[in-house]
């Protein structure tokens, strides 16, 4: 999965001196762009947050709200969101996914040699699988501030490859790090062809997409888990 480098060792090093790594021309010209073609033209559900729990809105489900009904979603959402609370963004689950060539891509993630690879950069020897999925940020979309370790989940990693073009930060949906106190750190802006991986401990956000952005923000996101996969 990974393109050919010679600075194996000198990444390992810098993500074990900050738990955080942020790998250009991760992939192949080729893979990425197949990679691309396919998130591209997946079909996408709306992923938001409700009273704290995870829920999935088909578009056949977004088309059935009344216009009343759509403002107070995004009243709710808004307000969850003000006091640091939830997400709205569009995904596609690849190991649920309908469509063999996304489930692949999981596949590729959870190939011997792409683990082995994960496992030599980090450190993290007890990591058996990923789980992932495609990602589509537009307007008015974002993921509030959180730890992605949650008990019981075995969480290890998380990752992030950005299959963005020319993507200009003022347009937002910037990969945030915060201090443990929420004091702000840097962000990483999304690109292309760019892997983002992070211990799951790190408190980070994305930030919200302005209306103003001229594409949409893809990506493929997911853990690298340790255990037995589900």
């Amino acid at each position: 999965m990974f393109a050919p480098r010679h600075d194996w060792d000198e990444c390992a090093h810098r993500f074990r001196q900050e738990g955080r790594l942020r790998l250009e021309h991760a992939l192949s010209d080729q893979i990425a762009e197949d990679i691309h073609q396919r998130i591209s033209s997946a079909s996408f559900a709306m992923m938001l947050a409700r009273q704290g729990q995870g829920v999935v809105m088909t578009p056949s489900d977004l088309q059935q709200l009344s216009g009343p009904a759509r403002n107070a979603l995004q009243q709710e959402i808004h307000g969850a969101a003000s006091r640091g609370e939830g997400f709205v963004y569009e995904g596609h689950q690849l190991a649920k996914s309908e469509n063999a060539q996304m489930q692949a891509i999981l596949s590729m993630i959870n190939s011997a040699d792409t683990l082995d690879r994960i496992r030599q950069l980090t450190g993290m020897s007890d990591i058996t699988h990923a789980d992932g999925q495609a990602t589509r940020y537009r307007t008015g979309h974002f993921l509030t501030r959180h730890r992605d370790d949650p008990d019981g989940q075995q969480r290890r990693l998380a990752y992030v490859l950005s299959l963005t073009r020319h993507w200009h930060p003022d347009w937002g949906g910037l990969l945030q790090f915060f201090e443990d106190d929420g004091t702000p750190r840097d962000a990483w802006s999304p690109g292309w062809n760019i892997l983002s991986i992070f211990d799951v401990r790190h408190v980070h956000s994305v930030t919200y997409v302005t209306p103003f952005a001229a594409a949409p923000r893809l990506s493929v996101t997911g853990w690298f888990r340790a255990g037995v996969k589900a």
